[in-house]
C-alpha cells in the first residue's frame, strides 16, 4: 500500500470480527512504531499488548468513567469486543518534556501501519489535562511504574463496518502565508 493511500484511506473503526490478529502482525505494527521520531531520539515507548477479557472490562470502565459530558456519545464499550488492545505508553524519563507528542506520533505510526494490513483501529487517549485519575486508574491496571505514562489506547481488529469516505473542508481555508489569515 502506497503512503498516500494509507493517509487518505485510514479511517476509525469500532465495531471488529470475531478474528483474531496473529501475534507476529502485532509485532510488526509495534516495531513500525518505534520508527516514530521522538523528542531528542529518547524512543521512550512501551507497548502493552492486551488480549485478556478481564482487563479489557476494566479498561472500558475506567474510560466510561472519565468520559467527558461533550462525549458520552462515545462510549468506550466497543473496547471489549478489539480482539487485541494496544496502550501506548512513554518513559517521562527518556521524554524530554515531550510525553504527549512522542506518544502520539508513535500512535500514529501504528495506526497506518495496521490500516496497510488490513485492520481497524481508534484513538483514545488515556490522559486528560486537568483529571489525573484516568493515568493513574490505568498506571494501577497495568501495574506501570510512574514514569512510565500511559498515552493512548488503541483497539485493533479486522473492521466489521465500513465508514464514509471522509470529507474534509477545503484546504484554501486553512492555509496561510507568511502570517495568519494572508493569502
Amino acid at each position: 500500500m502506497e503512503m498516500d493511500e494509507a493517509l487518505k484511506g485510514r479511517r476509525s473503526i469500532r465495531t471488529y470480527e470475531d478474528r483474531e490478529i496473529p501475534d507476529p502482525i502485532i509485532r510488526e505494527l509495534l516495531e513500525l512504531a518505534t520508527y516514530a521520531p521522538s523528542s531528542m531520539n529518547g524512543q521512550p515507548w512501551h507497548f502493552i499488548v492486551i488480549r485478556a477479557e478481564k482487563t479489557k472490562k476494566r479498561l472500558v470502565e475506567i474510560k466510561n468513567k472519565y468520559c467527558p459530558v461533550e462525549k458520552q456519545m462515545y462510549q468506550a464499550d466497543f473496547l471489549q469486543e478489539a480482539p487485541v488492545i494496544v496502550v501506548v505508553c512513554v518513559d517521562g524519563n527518556r521524554s524530554y518534556d515531550r510525553e504527549v507528542e512522542n506518544g502520539a506520533l508513535a500512535t500514529a505510526n501504528l495506526m497506518l501501519g495496521a490500516y496497510s494490513r488490513g485492520l481497524g483501529s481508534v484513538y483514545l487517549s488515556a490522559y486528560r489535562k486537568g483529571e489525573p485519575g484516568i493515568s493513574d486508574e490505568i498506571r494501577q491496571l497495568l501495574i506501570l511504574p510512574q514514569h512510565i505514562h500511559p498515552m493512548t489506547i488503541v483497539p485493533l481488529g479486522y473492521p466489521d463496518e465500513t465508514p464514509d469516505t471522509k470529507t474534509l473542508s477545503p484546504l484554501e481555508d486553512r492555509i496561510s502565508y507568511e502570517t495568519f489569515g494572508s493569502k
